[in-house]
């Protein structure tokens, strides 16, 4: 009887689960042994797919999507399990956030809030990244530091009251934009999210549509952004960003300037999404339809990191995970912050990619995991190490709550991942691959800066990023203009990072090596990029290929 029960039970919670997968898998028919990773889940996807799965009362985690990827094997984990097991698999924040987290100035004490300026919705105290952000850049002579600046070219009507209007409503519905940071003030650092700051948003006209005005356009575009970078943002002072638009009579281009430590790439994507949908409502009338965005993610977030910060089981792991000799460069040789100003880049065109995702699935791995285990694999061919390689990887520490993939903040974390080995087939360093993403996800909010202290220098050269922005895709669905042409520029302080983007709106697909010429030659990032880009090549050919088989092919032996 109690098989059959049981039995029945995950037939029920299959059933539930491909609901909800089918909801946000872009509408697919999902059958129960579908991989998530496979049909398009991503870590953003997971977190719908996880909060929409506890708001139906499944005592579900992050780390259960990431373990049982298929709707068959979750229902047997969830099968025979408490609804608390979840809160204690993830942590009591991450599942049942506190009282404190839940209500705004409630984790700031006592003192403090007396002191705070009239004026405020909220005050948080600053998450560690946010103050490492902010302390590398004052410290730093280079005023493009963390700087973060995009653009975008409209096909359009530009009205400036509606879109005034539109702005308005985007710094209403992200706290973030009304934020500063007040670092030395109180007993700790607060990131204050003021009630009405007011807007930082300029407006130049070209009178014509006329092709002998694009150099005026761009002209003017050059100058906004070359002001820009030329002083650094003032990140004590609410709103955060600036916004400049160039209009002309049937587009315009609209440019946003943000510093890091108030959004990540995610979120810049997200905001921009949300002022085209919100101005394109305004201008046909009608409603956005834009869905509410948590007000107490960026609380919960801060809740979550001093736990993890409590946490002795996560320093134990990334000290273990990061104490190996660094890969090439000496960095205490510098005392700034490396000048990542160089760019190498190539495309992955629609068949390679196809084909990656292909091999993936033949590995049983998510795509992340399979081009993570390349990556892996060119850095000890480019250092000539075939064992414990570490590369920084950006991991996406969101809370597990409904909303939270839509929230405007600062919520990646880079963290050292460690490859005792190099050898075996692509199939097999995608599987470790995975293997080390899922044993970090419980530590994955522990800060870097932390990391960098135990152990007493970075602890890698190269930091490795993989985005789908597939974010964009509400675009499509505008009525009254139509998004063009984007344009992205941001600088950070490791000396080389690795950005694998999917449908970027700047650069498509590919991957890109941006990199500090103090630390890398352009020739060693050349190799490195073919190392890379003959991996690839060869992990989507056979997975179950053996990776050194690749080494003469990858050197132009």
């Amino acid at each position: 009887m109690r098989e059959n029960a049981m039995a029945w039970t995950e037939r029920r919670l299959t059933g539930e689960l491909l609901e909800i997968l089918a909801t946000h898998l872009a509408g697919q028919e999902i059958r129960p042994d579908d991989d998530f990773y496979a049909m398009g889940g991503d870590s953003l996807v997971a977190l719908r797919f996880v909060a929409d799965a506890q708001a139906r009362g499944l005592p579900m985690t992050l780390q259960d999507i990431l373990f049982h990827p298929t709707a068959a094997e979750l229902a047997a984990e969830l099968a025979g399990r408490d609804p608390a097991d979840a809160q204690e698999a993830e942590g009591a924040a991450a599942a049942a956030p506190s009282p404190a987290a839940a209500e705004p100035f409630g984790l700031v004490t006592e003192a403090d809030r007396e002191a705070l300026p009239d004026g405020l919705d909220d005050a948080v105290p600053a998450t560690a990244l946010q103050i490492g952000l902010l302390y590398v850049s004052q410290l730093s002579a280079d005023s493009t530091l963390y700087q973060d600046l995009v653009g975008v070219e409209v096909s359009g009507r530009f009205d400036g009251a509606l879109f005034r209007d539109a702005l308005a409503a985007l710094c209403r519905r992200h706290t973030m934009l009304r934020s500063s940071f007040d670092l030395g003030a109180f007993s700790e650092p607060l990131q204050l999210v003021w009630s009405d700051p007011g807007l930082l948003l300029t407006v130049d006209t070209v009178a014509t549509q006329d092709p002998g005005d694009d150099a005026k356009t761009v002209g003017l575009m050059e100058e906004w952004k070359r002001r820009r970078l030329a002083e650094p943002l003032d990140t004590g002072r609410a709103p955060a960003f600036r916004c400049h638009v160039v209009a002309r009579p049937e587009s315009f281009h609209v440019m946003l300037a943000l510093h890091h430590a108030f959004v990540d790439g995610w979120s810049y994507a997200q905001l921009l999404v949300d002022l085209m949908v919100l101005y394109d409502a305004a201008l046909s009338g009608t409603e956005p339809g834009l869905p509410p965005v948590p007000e107490s993610g960026a609380r919960i977030f801060a809740e979550l990191e001093r736990a993890a910060l409590d946490s002795a089981e996560a320093e134990r792991f990334w000290h273990e995970e990061a104490d190996v000799p660094a890969l090439r460069f000496d960095r205490g040789r510098f005392d700034a912050a490396p000048d990542q100003s160089a760019h190498v880049a190539f495309d992955i065109d629609a068949d390679l990619l196809a084909r990656l995702r292909r091999a993936a699935r033949q590995a049983g791995v998510p795509l992340r995991s399979l081009v993570l285990a390349a990556h892996a694999w060119s850095l000890g061919r480019w250092a000539d190490r075939e064992r414990d390689v570490v590369t920084g990887v950006v991991v996406n520490g969101r809370p597990e709550i409904i909303g939270s993939d839509l929230m405007a903040g600062l919520f990646l974390n880079t963290v050292p991942m460690r490859f005792p080995g190099l050898t075996g087939s692509w199939a097999d360093l995608a599987r470790h691959a995975l293997l080390s993403e899922q044993r970090a996800l419980p530590h994955r909010r522990y800060p870097l800066g932390r990391i960098e202290q135990l152990i007493g220098r970075p602890p890698f050269d190269v930091a490795f990023n993989f985005t789908h922005f597939h974010v964009y895709r509400r675009l499509d669905e505008l009525c009254e203009i139509r998004p063009g042409t984007w344009w992205a520029y941001d600088k950070n302080s490791f000396p080389v990072v690795v950005d694998f983007a999917i449908e970027s709106p700047e650069a498509g697909t590919g991957v890109t090596y941006s990199y500090a010429p103090a630390l890398a030659g352009e020739e060693e990032i050349h190799r490195l990029a073919g190392l890379y880009r003959a991996a690839l090549r060869a992990a989507a050919e056979d997975p179950d290929r053996e990776a050194d088989d690749t080494a003469d092919l990858a050197e132009g032996r």
